[in-house]
């Protein structure tokens, strides 16, 4: 628990992936993504007090228990090519299966796609979160090589800037812009409800490298991270 609060560590893994099929249960350095997610929500000081693996997937439900994480099955609708994670969190939190009474919870969110992170970039996380006195939500994000303002539209067949004030800007007259690197989602359940979407409005930036915001979407992304890790 955290301040009293329940802390429960949701990792969303569908067993279906068009990009790299099974990448979930893929293994670096030994581990399988699944595993190194469980791994990153084991916190000192038992703050976690659930770490949940949610998927549709025998094989993965199975990877989870092995991991020491609870398997939680599914529904279909909550797992189909067009599923938000809005909808696999009101699946957890508000199916009939649900082990959950109390909603205000703080969830983090754990992609299992995401293997550099660790548990120290969790901690982190849940550093800024305290710093916030338990309000708001932080998102961890990764900062753009390449502005968005330089970012160019076709018109009539011709380029032409996006945002002309700042196209002819040298870069470091422009601000750093940052994405999410979909790593660690931290929120309230009750705040969620409210949005029915993630992250919420305002939420606070842990950042990370870019090194350590490798997404494995692609047999590409796999290979730099089995290369990044045996660098380490």
């Amino acid at each position: 628990m955290l301040n009293g609060l329940t802390v429960v560590a949701l990792i969303p893994a569908r067993g279906g992936s068009k990009g790299l099929p099974g990448k979930n249960l893929m293994k670096l350095a030994g581990k399988s993504l699944i595993e190194r997610a469980v791994e990153c929500a084991k916190l000192p000081d038992n703050i976690v007090d659930m770490v949940v693996v949610t998927s549709d997937d025998d094989d993965i439900l199975a990877e989870a228990e092995r991991c020491g994480a609870i398997a939680h099955r599914r529904k279909p609708e909550a797992a189909s090519d067009t599923a938000t994670p809005a909808d696999l969190l009101e699946d957890f939190f508000e199916g009939e299966d649900s082990v959950i009474i109390n909603h205000d919870v703080l969830v983090i969110y754990l992609q299992p796609t995401s293997p550099m992170r660790t548990p120290k970039h969790v901690s982190q996380a849940l550093d800024i979160y305290r710093a916030n006195n338990l309000k708001g939500s932080v998102v961890s994000v990764v900062q753009l090589e390449k502005s968005p303002y330089w970012t160019l539209i076709i018109e009539d067949g011709k380029l032409a800037p996006m945002f002309p004030d700042a196209f002819n800007k040298n870069r470091q007259e422009l601000p750093p812009t940052f994405v999410p690197n979909g790593a660690i989602y931290l929120f309230k359940y009750t705040d969620f409800v409210e949005q029915r979407k993630i992250p919420t409005p305002g939420a606070s930036a842990f950042v990370m490298s870019a090194q350590d915001s490798i997404d494995i979407d692609t047999q590409a992304d796999f290979d730099r991270a089995v290369a990044l890790l045996e660098d380490r």
